[in-house]
């Protein structure tokens, strides 16, 4: 495991991907794995290099990869195998792995507001709904709250969607548009008091409300 201590990782990914014709399939797939926690472009290159391999083991093992990766360099790859076409199973492992990218603090909200855009029309799973809102929920701008709106008349996410546009609304209230932003912010506001079931979270949004109201 001297390659996880390794700083320069393409260099690292570099090194290790010597080995990959010499390797067995089953040893490729662990060489795979490495690759995975070595992180950077190259190993993201070579892992997806092996998602279309008709080895059926070394395929998985890439597609699971590829969903584990922990940078948003991955974002645009896991989107484009979403939008051709893959089976079930592969979806679910490839959305989850991009919605908890568009989760992911470090990436920049507009990119992820973006991601989140995108993944509202490949969602179907109640799970993956509520995915994309706890993401959507750590987006402070009024384009993530517009998204989130439609899914508190869900009887399935509505507690999800409750708790999210209450986390924006409350950031945006401390804004420097807050103002600007208060009468849309009521309105949402008045409507998560009305559906929510959550006493604490109904004061909140009736605290946040009235803030609102004052502005």
């Amino acid at each position: 495991m001297v390659s996880l201590r390794v700083t320069d990782a393409d260099a690292c990914a570099t090194a290790l991907a010597a080995y990959w014709p010499k390797v067995r399939p089953g040893q490729q797939c662990a060489l795979l794995r490495v690759l995975t926690a070595v992180g950077g472009a190259k190993a993201l290159d070579r892992v997806r290099a092996e998602v279309n391999n008709p080895d059926p083991d070394l395929r998985a093992t890439a597609v699971r990869s590829l969903s584990s990766w922990t940078s948003a360099d991955a974002a645009p790859f896991l989107l484009a195998l979403l939008r051709k076409g893959v089976s079930p199973s592969d979806e679910l492992l490839l959305l989850r792995g991009y919605l908890r990218l568009a989760a992911t603090p470090d990436v920049p909200a507009d990119q992820r507001l973006a991601m989140c855009r995108e993944a509202g029309g490949l969602v179907r799973r109640l799970d993956e709904k509520r995915l994309l809102l706890g993401a959507l929920g750590g987006i402070q701008s009024p384009e993530s709250l517009a998204l989130v709106a439609p899914y508190l008349d869900d009887a399935d996410t509505r507690e999800e969607a409750a708790t999210a546009a209450v986390n924006i609304s409350e950031k945006l209230l401390q804004g420097s548009d807050a103002g600007k932003l208060a009468p849309k912010l009521a309105e949402y506001l008045q409507k998560v008091t009305r559906v929510t079931g959550n006493d604490g979270l109904k004061k909140r949004a009736q605290s946040l409300l009235e803030l609102a109201q004052s502005k």
